[in-house]
């Protein structure tokens, strides 16, 4: 198949860059021959670089676009740059579909090289060895979860047999069912438990906790697909071996909830003992690409997730300019109606709304503040002595979206820009922005001031707050509400405002499918879970119609699966197929 053609091509030769700096400074090769996976050094590059891909779905523009985008949570801003993904009128041919797949297989094929040769190594310790070979497994079971939730049965074959490292072009290419997909993600993460460390090195690569987390979630995800109370069982178990108290957040491997949910995302402190696993990038500009302009494929090495959920916040609102501080805005996703006001409720005694959103802008500029005028006077605003002075200083709010409603003399009176939520919900420019992915930090000489360059922070894909949710949701699966309660509880009980801890316990009885999916919104809005979560839930169709106002007219039951990209369609034989074309997914023929 001409695109695997193409993709080995990727594979080999772009062993590229990953983690420490002693590897950073290597060379890209082009003569990573599979006799090259035969020795220690070729095994570690090998690895680093199917690390490396995951730059290219994590914290970019169509990763992003193709988990959040489109959801319960997230709807169209002004500039959304892919809005077919929002309206549900993705075709093969649309670029966004073809952004797992792409990068996927030559990470996969990577992988596959360093599991089947490098098991003859003979200049690596045992130990490190098992180590590379099992970071080599995650890498690989990661990467066909991902493409598995988008697609459905992919090609595990990619021409040499399944699983199995391909040096030999050929348009020969075939679908597995989800159930084999799922059967060789799972084998990859029980292997990789057993060989992978039993602590975190603490610069981003995988361990224990990492396989358990994964594995969790795999088994979870086939248990809906294919109504299997074994695999809820297996899912909880797995988590067990994390979380052995589900009431306490301290787990095993070294992995922990940090006190307080503010400081999971903050940044300089990427590495902390509740992330399991991250994209990771630096300040190298060989290697991360964080120019504001950069072309070409090295942009989608950029984590940009700090520009695509930011609101037009400089747009008419006097003494307001662009800055570092507050981000450059790209205005691409809004937070839902749904999301701000139905899912973060009691936001004052809830701490995650406030950490997971900037409400407040302050000025910044000088030369634009507004000044009290006659027409204020007029209005009932100010007393006729405050005409001539300024509304505010620099410094002082500049623009506020409170979680309540007020009067327009209310806002009259306060002077500076007010957006309650039903301005908000009425037009697409000016919302809460998400503030996780913040980036202040400008690591290239002359970029310190410059709101528009993209994000080096790692991003953070899995962390040990979703494994406790993880638990909540086979528990309750299972049969255990009560135990549910006390995963979600734990949780709770961090995001609570202090002293307000027992106002956020949940009883068993409050706890179903719904209240999860909710309480993962309150997590984990923004960090490339959801729409995973609603199809594994099988709540797609039924949460974006009642709370996506632009999706829903379009949504049917067929979109729980992305179409496969057309290219492949068109340059694969498939011999298992009577007419030879390998197969599209339902509704997009």
């Amino acid at each position: 198949m001409k695109r695997f053609k193409y993709l080995l091509t990727i594979a080999l030769i772009s062993m590229s860059t990953y983690g420490c700096q002693d590897i950073l400074d290597e060379q890209p090769r082009s003569d990573l021959t599979p006799d090259y996976f035969n020795t220690g050094a070729g095994v570690e590059r090998g690895v680093n670089a199917a690390y490396a891909y995951f730059r290219y779905w994590y914290g970019s523009m169509g990763g992003m676009d193709m988990t959040d985008f489109g959801t319960d949570e997230w709807t169209e801003g002004d500039q959304a740059n892919n809005p077919e993904v929002n309206t549900y009128l993705l075709t093969p041919a649309s670029g966004v579909v073809s952004t797992a797949w792409n990068r996927a297989y030559p990470a996969i094929n990577t992988c596959n090289g360093v599991i089947e040769l490098g098991q003859d190594v003979d200049d690596l310790g045992e130990a490190e060895l098992n180590r590379l070979i099992g970071e080599a497994k995650y890498l690989r079971a990661h990467w066909y979860f991902i493409l598995v939730q988008q697609y459905g049965g992919v090609t595990l074959d990619l021409g040499a047999g399944p699983l199995r490292f391909n040096t030999n072009p050929t348009v020969a290419a075939s679908r597995a069912s989800e159930e084999e997909v799922y059967e060789a993600i799972i084998q990859d993460l029980k292997d990789a438990e057993e060989a992978l460390p039993p602590s975190s090195s603490g610069d981003g690569r995988v361990w224990k906790a990492s396989a358990l987390h994964l594995l969790a979630k795999a088994y979870l995800t086939r248990a809906w697909l294919l109504d299997n109370n074994a695999d809820y069982d297996s899912a909880l178990m797995a988590v067990q071996r994390l979380i052995p108290d589900p009431n306490s957040p301290t787990a095993n491997y070294g992995a922990t909830l940090l006190s307080d949910y503010a400081d999971v995302h903050r940044e300089g402190n990427e590495y902390n003992n509740e992330i399991l696993f991250s994209a990771n990038r630096n300040g190298d500009p060989d290697y991360t690409n964080i120019e504001p302009f950069v072309g070409g494929d090295e942009q989608f090495l950029q984590n940009r997730a700090n520009f695509y959920y930011r609101c037009f916040y400089f747009r008419d609102v006097d003494g307001l300019i662009r800055d570092v501080t507050n981000g450059r805005p790209w205005i691409r996703m809004k937070p839902t109606d749904f999301l701000l006001n139905s899912v973060f409720v009691n936001t004052d005694v809830d701490s995650r709304y406030h950490k997971s959103f900037q409400t407040v802008w302050y000025a910044n500029d000088e030369e634009t503040l507004p000044v009290w005028t006659e027409s204020d006077v007029t209005a009932g605003y100010i007393d006729p002595s405050m005409v001539g002075e300024y509304k505010y200083e620099v410094g002082d709010t500049a623009l506020y979206m409170p979680t309540f409603e007020l009067s327009d003399l209310e806002q009259g009176r306060r002077g500076y820009v007010v957006y309650d939520p039903s301005e908000v919900a009425a037009q697409d420019d000016y919302y809460p922005s998400l503030s996780k992915h913040n980036a202040v930090e400008r690591p290239q000489d002359g970029t310190e001031d410059n709101p528009n360059v993209g994000s080096y922070r790692p991003y953070l894909a899995h962390r040990l707050g979703e494994t406790y949710l993880i638990g909540a949701e086979a528990a309750l699966m299972s049969g255990n509400p009560g135990l549910a309660a006390q995963y979600i509880n734990t949780l709770r009980r961090r995001a609570a405002y202090p002293g307000m801890e027992s106002n956020m316990e949940i009883t068993a009885g409050e706890v179903d499918i719904d209240f999860i999916l909710d309480e993962r919104s309150r997590e984990l809005a923004g960090e490339m879970k959801r729409w995973f979560d609603l199809k594994r839930t099988e709540k797609l169709v039924e949460r974006v119609r009642l709370y996506n106002s632009i999706a829903a007219p379009n949504i049917q039951p067929f979109h729980r699966y992305r179409p496969i990209p057309q290219d492949q369609i068109d340059l694969a034989i498939d011999p298992t197929t009577p007419d030879g074309r390998y197969p599209q997914n339902e509704g997009y023929n």
